[in-house]
C-alpha cells in the first residue's frame, strides 16, 4: 500500500537512546568517522600488527582509535564507535580519578567480532589491555538489542585500573545500568550462584543473562553496603560477602514500588547558533535509595551534582554517574552541558539520534533534559523552563508563564519529555484544542497536514472519548527525522497525507499509552501496540471498506512474514519478551494480531458496547496505569455476554484469531 508507513514509536525510543553521542568537555574528535589513514601515516603509528594498515582512524584527546570499514558500515557497531569517539575522554578521566592515576594516551583497536580479534592477535577474549604498549583491544558485540557499550566500558575501566580486574567487576560495571528484565521462570532456570558467577570466564563468551547478573551484583553491593563499598570493590577487586537469599529478594523488587519524586524542575538554555546547550535539573523530595543510580549518555558532560544542597564526587562514564555518598531522602541537583558542534561529523548514517541541533531547529529529549535517572521514572509534577537564542520553544504541558511549561500527572507517569526550538509558525484547530507547529512547509501544505490531524483526532474523540490532555500539539520539524508521540506532543517529519495510516497510529497513541498506559504488568503490554492499530483500522473503515480491507490485509501479510507463517509466533501476553531481539515480530504480533483480537471482541460483543466500554475504561484509568481485567469486566457489563474466557484464550494462544 502506498499510503502506509508504520512509524515505530518504540523503535525510535530504543534506537534514539543509543545512536550518536556528545563527548565530555575535553573530548574533541579531530577527524570524521570516514577518515582513512594512509599506509605512510599508519607506519608512523608504530602499530604492532600489519593487519591494521588499511583500517580507518580517529583521534580524541587521549586515544587513537583504529577500526576496519566493516565497523563503520554496520549500524550497531557504528553506534558503539560513536559512543567511544564522543564519550571515551570524559569516561577515562573519571576512571583515572577513581584509581588515582594520571591519564595517559593510548591506542584502541576495535574488531567487528571476537573471531576477528582472535585471528589477528591470537587472544581468545572479548577484550584485553596491553599495559606496556598502552593498547586496548575490543571485540564489539553486535547481539545487544539495546546498543549498550559494556565491552567498551569494561576495557576502559581495566586500562584506568592498570591491572586485570575480576570478570564480575569489569563486566558488572559495564552493565550496571543496563538491567535485562527476566520473568521469574527465566530467573529460576538461568540464575547461577554468586560464587559461580565470580568464577566464570565472562571474557570468553558474551552471555546476556550472566552479564546482567554481574551488573545486578554490583548494584546490590551499592544498595546494601553503600556506594563507597562499590568504589572499594572496584579499587580492590574483592567482592564483599553476599547472602544469596537476600540477593534474590533484592532482584524481585521493582523500582516503581519504592521510588517517588514530588516535583522535577528542568532549566534549559539552547544555542542553535553555537549548537550547544546547558541545563540544570532538580529532583525534589526523592524518597528512595534507588535514585542514586542514574542513566547518562556520552553526549552530556555532567558539570556537578548536589545532594541535599552539598556537592558530591561522582564517577562519570558511558552508562552511569554514581554520587560517592549515601543518599536516603531529599533533593538532587545536576548541572550539565552538551555540544552538538562535534556530533555532526560522526553521527551515524542510519537510525535516529535522540536529540539534534540543526541549522534552524533544536530538538532535545529524554536523557538530555533528565540526564540521570532510573529506567522507571515516576513523578507528580514537572516544570520545564527553556530558552533559545533563535525562534520559539515548544514543550509539553501547559504554558503557565513565559518559557515555563507545567506537566501534571497526579498518579505518577513514565514518559518522555521533548523540547523543540526554532522559528516555527503555528495554527490552531478544534477551538484551540489542537495546535500545529510547522517549519520548512508552505502554509497550504501545513494546512492540509493540520486538517488531516484534526479529522483523525475528531474521529477518536467521537468514538473513544477525549484524550487525557487539556490540549495537544503536533510539530512538523525541519531537517530532523522523527516520528514519535511524547506526552501531549506528536512530532512527525514525514508526509501525513502519503503515510496516512502510519500517521493515524501515532495520533492514536494519545489514547494509549498517552491517556492509559501499560508498563508494569508486562502480560498486558501488548495493548500499547494493539489499540493504535485497531484505531487505524476503524478510521480506515470510516473512510471506505476498500481502505479498510487493504489496511487489514497489509497487517495480516506483515504478521505472516514476520512470524514465518506461525513458526516464530508468540502469544500476546509474551510479546514484550521479543521487543529487543526481533522488533518486526514484536509489532507483527503486538500491533497487527493484537488489533485483530480487539476486532474479534468487538464482533462478539457488538460495536457500540465495545466502543462504550473503551470510553469508560479510558475515563476510569485517565493518566494512569490500566488493567485489562477491568476492561473485560466493563465489556461484560455493557454487552451482557461472558467475555473473560474468550479474552484469555485470544491473548494466551498463538495464531490469528
Amino acid at each position: 500500500m502506498k499510503d502506509i508507513a508504520f512509524p515505530a514509536l518504540l523503535v525510535f525510543l530504543i534506537i534514539g537512546i543509543s545512536f550518536g553521542c556528545i563527548s565530555g568537555e575535553h573530548s574533541s574528535p579531530t577527524s570524521t568517522v570516514k577518515n582513512i589513514q594512509t599506509s605512510e601515516t599508519m607506519q608512523t603509528a608504530n602499530l604492532s600488527y600489519t593487519y591494521y594498515k588499511d583500517w580507518l582512524h580517529n583521534s580524541t584527546k587521549y586515544f587513537e582509535i583504529y577500526y576496519p570499514e566493516e565497523i563503520y558500515e554496520n549500524p550497531t557497531l557504528q553506534s558503539k564507535l560513536n559512543m567511544l569517539l564522543l564519550g571515551a575522554d570524559s569516561t577515562y578521566e573519571s576512571y583515572s580519578k577513581l584509581f588515582g592515576i594520571k591519564p595517559q594516551r593510548a591506542k584502541i583497536y576495535l574488531y567487528p567480532s571476537k573471531d576477528s580479534l582472535k585471528s589477528i592477535t591470537g587472544k581468545n577474549t572479548l577484550w584485553f589491555v596491553d599495559y606496556r604498549n598502552r593498547e586496548i583491544h575490543i571485540a564489539l558485540i553486535e547481539e545487544s538489542g539495546m546498543y549498550s557499550s559494556f565491552e567498551i566500558v569494561s576495557a576502559l575501566l581495566e586500562f584506568a585500573a592498570g591491572r586485570k580486574l575480576p570478570d564480575v567487576i569489569a563486566v558488572g560495571f559495564g552493565v550496571l545500568n543496563f538491567r535485562i528484565s527476566m520473568s521469574p521462570q527465566e530467573k529460576a532456570a538461568k540464575y547461577v550462584s554468586i560464587e559461580q558467577l565470580k568464577s566464570l570466564d565472562l571474557r570468553k563468551e558474551y552471555n546476556e543473562t550472566l552479564y546482567a547478573e554481574a551488573g545486578d551484583l554490583l548494584r546490590y553491593i551499592a544498595d546494601i553496603h553503600g556506594t563507597q563499598a562499590l568504589i572499594k570493590t572496584l579499587k580492590g577487586g574483592n567482592i564483599p560477602t553476599v547472602n544469596e537469599k537476600d540477593f534474590l529478594e533484592f532482584l524481585e523488587v521493582e523500582d516503581h514500588e519504592t521510588s517517588n519524586i514530588e516535583k522535577t524542575i528542568i532549566t534549559l538554555n539552547i544555542s542553535i547558533e553555537q549548537k550547544k546547550f546547558e541545563g540544570a535539573i532538580t529532583y525534589n523530595n526523592v524518597t528512595s535509595q534507588p535514585y542514586i543510580y542514574f542513566r547518562r549518555t556520552p553526549r552530556i558532560n555532567i558539570k556537578g551534582i548536589k545532594v541535599n544542597g552539598k556537592s558530591v564526587d561522582f564517577i562519570q562514564s558511558f552508562t552511569i554517574v554514581i554520587p560517592m555518598k549515601n543518599f536516603k531522602k531529599g533533593s538532587i541537583e545536576i548541572k550539565y552541558s552538551g555540544d552538538y558542534s562535534k556530533i555532526e561529523k560522526i553521527a551515524p548514517k542510519r537510525g535516529y539520534i535522540e536529540g539534534q541541533i540543526k541549522k534552524n531547529t533544536a530538538f532535545l529529549r529524554g536523557a538530555f533534559l533528565r540526564p540521570m535517572l532510573n529506567s522507571v521514572e515516576l513523578f507528580n509534577v514537572i516544570e520545564v523552563r527553556a530558552k533559545t537564542d533563535r525562534g520559539i520553544v515548544i514543550a509539553p504541558g501547559e504554558l503557565i508563564s513565559s518559557n515555563v511549561w507545567r506537566i501534571s500527572f497526579p498518579n505518577g507517569f513514565t514518559g518522555v519529555i521533548p523540547v523543540f526550538a526554532g522559528e516555527f509558525k503555528k495554527m490552531e484547530l478544534m477551538n484551540g484544542y489542537l495546535t500545529v507547529y510547522y517549519m520548512g512547509l508552505d502554509d497550504k501544505t501545513a494546512e492540509g497536514y493540520a486538517n488531516l490531524t484534526a479529522e483523525i483526532l475528531e474521529f477518536g474523540v467521537e468514538h473513544f472519548g477525549k484524550p487525557g490532555y487539556g490540549k495537544v500539539k503536533v510539530v512538523y520539524p525541519k531537517e530532523i527525522s522523527i516520528s514519535s508521540l511524547m506526552l501531549d506532543t506528536l512530532a512527525y517529519s514525514h508526509n501525513p497525507l502519503r503515510y496516512k495510516y502510519g500517521y493515524t497510529y501515532e495520533v492514536a497513541h494519545w489514547w494509549v499509552p498517552g491517556t492509559v498506559t501499560f508498563d508494569r504488568n508486562m502480560s498486558q503490554f501488548w495493548f500499547n501496540l494493539a489499540f493504535p492499530w485497531y484505531y487505524s483500522l476503524k478510521y480506515a473503515q470510516n473512510i471506505s471498506q476498500e481502505s479498510y480491507r487493504e489496511l487489514r490485509n497489509y497487517g495480516i501479510s506483515k504478521y505472516h512474514r514476520a512470524t514465518k507463517y506461525g513458526e516464530k509466533d508468540v502469544p500476546l501476553t509474551e510479546v514484550w519478551k521479543v521487543w529487543r531481539t526481533d522488533i518486526n515480530l514484536y509489532y507483527a504480533v503486538g500491533a497487527y494480531k493484537g488489533a485483530l483480537v480487539l476486532e474479534k471482541l468487538e464482533e462478539y460483543t457488538g460495536r457500540e458496547a465495545f466502543f462504550q466500554s473503551l470510553r469508560e475504561f479510558f475515563e476510569k484509568y485517565r493518566l494512569r496505569e490500566g488493567n485489562l481485567n477491568d476492561f473485560v469486566a466493563i465489556l461484560e457489563k455493557n454487552s451482557g455476554k461472558p467475555v473473560k474466557e474468550l479474552f484469555q484464550n485470544l491473548t494466551a494462544n498463538t495464531g490469528l484469531p
